[in-house]
């Protein structure tokens, strides 16, 4: 037993070691082109052994010349600072908080979970999963405290796990309609979505100007509470893979490095660390440990983002020799099973970087989707913007429905079927008939 003791522990430390640099790379894959160099150049100043050579003092790219790399790096530059992101401002709000170790680092985690919106929209079971994964102690006792102690930070809301519970996250307990609101918003968000305030009156007892004043409340809700904070200002689009065609007629997918400086241990650090000793060797060893620990995340971030990108366009090529009509269905999940990665490794590899390729210079994330109808004819921005001006040009007292809508496009020469229709309307965000309607 105490041999199986010792080796359990040898185990569980190597872990404890290893986790860092683990959670380390999982930070720097998620980053976006313009985010890893913010966050490299703060590195930089943080550690003088983590040595950053910018794209202009490089060897001229074979793709382009010094004076373009060097255009593209002084518009990244002197494109203005982000402010705080949502991540950062909760991050802010938890440091003020004295809070237990391990709670703290469970309610960090799960600001690591939140969608765009600032929902916590990802299962209890994918959470707990991700979290074993990362080593995070304490799920059963932890859980359900941190979700509390998320959703008690600003913007309220944020946390909830859908919609509807960060809506009524931001309700005052206090207020004398708050009864009625929960209601409102528990019970009836389906007859409201269609319209049928009269019902929904009689149901809570009340007349219908009571009702609007209730609909007047819920309009100062957000659906959406880490939407605000998400949105930046455009930024310049750096893309990090080019895909084109080989001498051999076939298709290389390759890293564009241009755009990001290359990290390496400074020579300098290493010929000190080599005569020093004492005191001044253990924080030069330190500093330079913690270089090597950031050298070798950004080149597993690029190793991961060239097999997830390699793999996209293996399945991608009929796209890249006819076009977007010939994009093929796709799904992260098997992207991770042929690589043998998470899904959620797959989809922060995507996140936020873009792809150039005969067609243009697309998203990586684009080139996931679960695919359209098979008498989808059009190119999907034709038929999206037709759309469009057919819902723009109808009635509001009499407003089309998707198989109306279908009929009209069909009058223009777009044969359209009524699901093609109503995938686009939600895409465009365009509300159903029923909330589309205009009462005189």
């Amino acid at each position: 037993m105490t041999g199986t003791s010792q080796r359990l522990s040898a185990r569980l430390e190597q872990r404890m070691a290893l986790q860092p640099r683990m959670l380390q790379s999982i930070e720097l894959l998620q980053l976006s082109c313009g985010e890893l160099n913010e966050w490299l150049e703060e590195a930089a100043r943080e550690n003088d052994a983590l040595e950053l050579t910018r794209p202009q003092e490089l060897p001229r790219s074979p793709r382009g010349n010094a004076e373009a790399t060097e255009r593209l790096y002084q518009a990244l530059q002197n494109h203005p600072a982000r402010g705080a992101s949502l991540a950062e401002s909760l991050h802010e709000q938890l440091a003020l908080r004295e809070l237990p170790a391990d709670h703290a680092r469970w309610v960090s985690f799960l600001i690591g979970c939140l969608d765009p919106s600032g929902l916590l929209s990802v299962s209890d079971e994918e959470c707990l999963s991700l979290a074993a994964e990362e080593g995070i102690p304490g799920a059963e006792e932890l859980f359900g405290p941190a979700i509390a102690t998320l959703q008690s930070l600003e913007p309220r809301g944020v946390g909830g796990r859908d919609a509807v519970e960060a809506m009524l996250l931001q309700l005052d307990p206090e207020e004398p309609l708050y009864p009625l609101l929960c209601r409102l918003l528990e019970d009836f968000l389906d007859e409201l979505a269609k319209n049928q305030r009269p019902q929904i009156a009689r149901s809570l007892g009340i007349s219908l100007e009571d009702l609007e004043e209730l609909v007047g409340g819920l309009r100062e809700l957000d659906p959406c509470p880490g939407k605000a904070q998400f949105a930046e200002d455009a930024e310049v689009i750096f893309p990090e893979l080019i895909v084109e065609t080989a001498p051999d007629g076939s298709w290389e997918v390759e890293l564009e490095s241009d755009h990001l400086p290359r990290v390496s241990i400074d020579a300098e650090y290493r010929s000190m660390l080599q005569e020093a000793d004492g005191e001044l060797a253990s924080y030069l060893r330190e500093r330079v440990r913690d270089a090597r620990s950031i050298v070798d995340a950004v080149q597993q971030r690029e190793e991961t983002l060239l097999r997830v990108a390699q793999a996209v366009f293996r399945r991608q090529r009929e796209f890249l020799e006819e076009g977007p009509r010939s994009l093929k269905p796709l799904r992260m999940t098997e992207v991770a099973e042929e690589l043998s990665l998470h899904p959620s490794t797959i989809s922060r590899s995507v996140a936020g970087k873009h792809v150039q390729n005969p067609w243009g210079v697309h998203p990586l994330r684009w080139f996931f989707q679960a695919g359209g109808p098979a008498d989808d004819a059009c190119a999907l921005d034709t038929v999206r913007e037709a759309v469009r001006e057919v819902f723009a040009s109808e009635d509001p007292a009499a407003p089309l429905s998707d198989e109306d809508a279908a009929a009209r496009l069909r009058e223009r020469g777009v044969d359209a079927a009524r699901r093609t229709v109503a995938k686009y309307r939600k895409e465009l965000e365009i509300p159903s008939s029923y909330r589309r309607r205009r009462f005189a």
